[in-house]
């Protein structure tokens, strides 16, 4: 999944990239446009935002605001902050994931009529789905997060 991922991520980055730059040159070299692409540019753009985000959930490397660390002392009351701020977090993803899945629900529910874009016709399930995978994946490694922070415990660190 790691590895579906993060050719994801590579894929649609590159593409956004190429599309921009075939825009820029059609718009500025050729005065023309590219019809329309605004509507799967913002299909791929959801896509790497929210699996990105489910990336950066998993790597642990996703903006925090976690000030309060600081200015808790003690290896154990880091511990059982770092594991309320995780439950929390936790909490969130389940009700955003819940929210996303209706949200795609919704739009299965629909076929053949669902929503979609008025130039291509892409049904709105797709990055619909897109941002329910990613809070599914952002909730499933903060729950592995918060387990393995359960299970290890409070860990003793050395100040330099």
């Amino acid at each position: 999944m790691l590895a579906l991922q993060k050719i994801l991520l590579v894929a649609t980055s590159l593409a956004l990239a190429l599309v921009f730059f075939v825009v820029v040159i059609l718009r500025y070299g050729f005065e023309g446009d590219l019809f329309a692409y605004e509507e799967w540019v913002l299909m791929m753009a959801f896509w790497l935002y929210f699996i990105g985000g489910a990336q950066g959930s998993f790597d642990n490397t996703h903006i925090k605001a976690d000030f309060m660390a600081a200015m808790v002392s003690g290896a154990r009351r880091r511990w059982l902050l770092a594991n309320v701020t995780l439950a929390l977090e936790l909490f969130v993803l389940v009700v955003m994931c819940w929210w996303a899945a209706e949200m795609v629900l919704e739009d299965v529910a629909e076929y053949p009529g669902w929503p979609r874009t008025v130039a291509w016709k892409i049904p709105f399930v797709v990055p619909r789905f897109g941002i329910f995978l990613g809070f599914l994946l952002m909730g499933i490694y903060t729950a592995i997060h918060l387990y393995v922070s359960v299970r290890r415990g409070p860990v003793e660190t050395r100040e330099a």
